[in-house]
């Protein structure tokens, strides 16, 4: 794919790595990320959908030069969306996708401490927020400030194995490159130059790997909502950096420990999904030994 066009994405999923590898990306001199980081252009079936025009989503790429050899963006909610893959498919053909994934039960988790950051959710524990399902499906118990009612569905949101047999019937294998959180943080110089492969762009030497997104709170919940409605606006005018103050409001906040009772329920309800992801994962490992001679031996962390 040529010109000022993007030819890679990556898909997700959320709490799973993709902010650090889109930041660890766009540093690199051969490729181009969307200064929005998650536009969401083409899920089309959610409501969080940052830039809605194809006017604006072209814009987003109009620093490409020609050092860029990989041209892409990071949207998260992507590998949900039952639109975004067909969509993309349509204008993009031949694109390639990275997909990060981590264990369900630890991205549920972590999801509904993202939604209490961001305001999508009210519930003040993830047990309250869990046992919501159902009715807030049926369009009941759903907070005021939520835009997508779908983000709250943590069992189907976090169905990762679902999410990543869905990809692969509407994809070709060779396209994706599927990346476990997991290998992320075991050995992030070997993941990253597994990405720069599959993008086809030249190692630039990178040994820094700086995570993001730990788990983090606000101060003022007024002051997140402020800078919500802020962020909001300077989307819609164009402007991709912010002012940095929502830095200002957050702070470290650890996760609740879940009682030994919901945990072994929250295990026991992705039992599924879990063995359906393992095998995706043993199959990313033979994949890369496969494409690794040298490391034939490594099935567990290619």
């Amino acid at each position: 794919m040529s010109g000022k066009t993007p030819n890679f994405f990556i898909l997700g999923a959320p709490k799973c790595g993709t902010t650090s590898l889109a930041r660890w990306l766009e540093q690199h001199p051969q490729v181009f990320m969307s200064p929005i980081k998650e536009p969401h252009f083409y899920s089309t079936d959610l409501a969080n959908r940052s830039v809605q025009t194809s006017e604006r989503y072209t814009r987003l790429f109009d620093g490409v030069t020609e050092a860029h050899r990989a041209i892409g963006e990071a949207s998260t909610w992507y590998l949900f969306s039952h639109e975004a893959v067909a969509n993309i498919e349509q204008e993009h053909p031949g694109a390639r996708y990275i997909v990060m994934t981590r264990d369900p039960v630890a991205m549920a988790h972590s999801l509904y401490h993202h939604n209490r950051r961001v305001l999508h959710e009210d519930q003040p524990t993830f047990e309250a927020a869990w046992r919501l399902q159902e009715q807030r499906a049926a369009g009941r118990h759903l907070p005021r400030d939520c835009t997508e009612p779908a983000f709250l569905q943590y069992f189907s949101a976090c169905s990762l194995g679902s999410l990543l047999q869905r990809l692969y019937e509407q994809v070709p294998a060779e396209r994706v490159l599927h990346v476990p959180l997991e290998w992320m943080q075991e050995d992030p110089a070997r993941q990253y130059r597994r990405v720069l492969g599959h993008l086809g762009v030249d190692d630039d030497g990178r040994e820094d790997f700086p995570p993001a997104n730990e788990a983090r709170g606000h101060r003022s919940r007024l002051l997140q909502k402020a800078l919500r409605l802020g962020g909001r606006v300077r989307v819609a005018l164009g402007i991709n950096k912010g002012f940095g103050l929502g830095r200002l409001n957050e702070r470290a906040q650890a996760k609740e420990t879940l009682s030994p009772e919901f945990r072994a329920e929250l295990e026991a309800a992705f039992a599924d999904e879990r063995a359906l992801r393992e095998q995706f994962v043993a199959e990313a490992a033979d994949g890369a030994a496969n494409s690794h001679p040298n490391a034939a031996d490594e099935k567990v962390q290619p």
